[in-house]
């Protein structure tokens, strides 16, 4: 099965004649004291809390890219999209995502729309290949109706880099005779400029880091019990974060340190929180 490796078809709808994307290094230049830093280790229990809150760990492995990422802003005036691409590559670099170098084709996308919710219909009509190959769990994230559409590509890739979709023929499945590992193969984030509206380019990026590379969600009822920039658009959460949290970074950085890719979710995610517990990776 061939399966696709950005999503550029939704350029087709945003915007005209996009060149590839010049890619960064993987470290980009800090500007303007965009720092950061975490302030120590978080108690285990309130983490498991925390990760069992954002994340859907029970069914399956924690998905994470694996090949280089390649982000790309669309839908604001030059001049917004430049800061918010900067502040996404330095925070996710921060906790080990790699960067594409040189030209790169986008296998991120962060869309900014008047209205996300007609946009996402426009799509879902046109049968785009944004939507290819996505399971019955990222439709729904996708077609979710409100301000914020995210959506991840997630395989299953072995380690002779193999894929699988989960759709294959279930009377002719396919076998896997070595280890595997959940992979994010792209990720889109669409954002109602209305709901943007108020927040700083550190607040949008840092949500947007969270939503795409770690595929972490605000819970359907209630608020986090814990301070996360996931709360971002939660009204119930007065003020909202400033910028991502210790909580979310150490997130972050423990999914993308992961020792052991071929843990089930369960296990990676007990691992991510003892290592947000005692700072180390595991």
């Amino acid at each position: 099965m061939r399966m696709p490796f950005c999503v550029t078809s939704l350029l087709l709808l945003c915007v005209a004649g996009v060149p590839p994307v010049h890619a960064q290094d993987a470290k980009p230049a800090q500007d303007g004291g965009i720092v950061v830093t975490g302030k120590g280790p978080e108690p285990i229990g309130k983490a498991r809390r925390y990760l069992r809150q954002v994340l859907e760990s029970d069914s399956g492995q924690l998905a994470r890219f694996i090949d280089p990422v390649c982000p790309l802003v669309l839908g604001l005036p030059e001049r917004f999209r430049a800061p918010i691409d900067e502040r996404f590559r330095i925070v996710a670099a921060a906790s080990s995502v790699r960067f594409a170098k040189g030209k790169c084709r986008p296998n991120l996308m962060i869309v900014f729309a008047d209205n996300a919710d007609a946009l996402i219909e426009t799509m879902r009509k046109r049968r785009n290949a944004a939507f290819a190959n996505l399971d019955e769990g990222a439709l729904r994230d996708a077609f979710k109706a409100g301000p914020i559409h995210a959506w991840r590509l997630v395989v299953t890739r072995d380690d002779m880099g193999n894929m699988s979709a989960g759709d294959e023929d279930p009377d002719s499945p396919v076998v896997f005779e070595s280890e595997t590992q959940t992979v994010a193969i792209n990720s889109v984030i669409v954002m109602d400029k209305r709901a943007a509206q108020g927040k700083s380019v550190r607040q949008i990026a840092d949500y947007a880091v969270m939503r795409t590379l770690a595929g972490a969600r605000p819970p359907d009822k209630g608020s986090i019990a814990a301070a996360s920039i996931l709360s971002l658009f939660d009204p119930a959460v007065v003020p909202p974060p400033v910028e991502i949290t210790d909580m979310d970074l150490g997130l972050l950085t423990g999914l993308y340190r992961l020792r052991d890719p071929y843990a089930q979710g369960g296990d990676q995610a007990y691992r991510i929180s003892r290592a947000m517990g005692t700072g180390r990776p595991r």
